[in-house]
């Protein structure tokens, strides 16, 4: 039945397998909806009645295929957790490197290994807390409007408005010499360094 096999083919298409595993698993979905299928219609269903009660009794597609790659690929919020830390590390340093060498030629980098150590130790700790209340946000509040964007980058830079309205930096460099007007920064490499992993590496991994 198409419909089945269109279903059982959003369930498989993206997860980390490879395509030996994913024809038997597409084989096993589909061998168990359909047999399901043949119960509710030995019990009176139309074939069609029958269809849309087996998919309703499995779920949403969406689900089922975020379940599996639950199961397939467990630490995959964690992988994408520290490759964005170190991202948002090596991307603040590089930055302050070249920032400090714009504003102050003659002075040496600023950059050391404590510094890196503060800084990866601060994203970690910082982010960690921001990451537990979006997981704890997407849990109480089911909707699509509750996604990164929200959750990182508004509430950034309705903060650096209110910064900068305290501050109001005349040139570039006042800005950048207040730390607090920074902030935006380092939260727009961290939530890059997390979507690059969801869109290349981690895509490739989970499906």
């Amino acid at each position: 039945m198409e419909v089945v096999k269109q279903y059982v083919e959003k369930i498989v298409a993206n997860l980390p397998i490879n395509d030996e595993e994913r024809v038997l698993m597409k084989e096993e979905f589909e061998n168990h909806i359909l047999e399901h299928i043949d119960e509710l219609r030995m019990v009176g269903y139309s074939e069609q009645q029958a269809i849309q009660q087996a998919l309703q009794s499995f779920g949403e597609a969406h689900y089922i295929e975020k379940e599996m790659k639950k199961v397939l690929f467990p630490h995959y919020k964690w992988i994408r957790f520290c490759a964005a830390i170190i991202f948002t590390t090596f991307t603040l340093c590089i930055s302050a490197h070249f920032i400090s060498k714009w504003l102050e030629p003659r002075n040496a980098s600023p950059i050391s290994i404590g510094v890196i150590v503060m800084l990866l130790f601060i994203c970690t700790f910082v982010f960690g807390l921001w990451e537990l209340l979006y997981k704890e946000a997407k849990k109480a509040y089911k909707t699509k409007w509750l996604n990164v964007t929200t959750i990182f980058i508004v509430p950034t830079l309705l903060y650096e408005f209110i910064v900068y309205l305290q501050f109001q930096p005349d040139t570039l460099e006042d800005w950048l010499l207040q730390d607090e007007l920074l902030i935006p920064l380092y939260v727009i490499f961290y939530v890059v360094g997390r979507q690059l992993y969801t869109y290349s590496i981690g895509e490739k991994i989970r499906g």
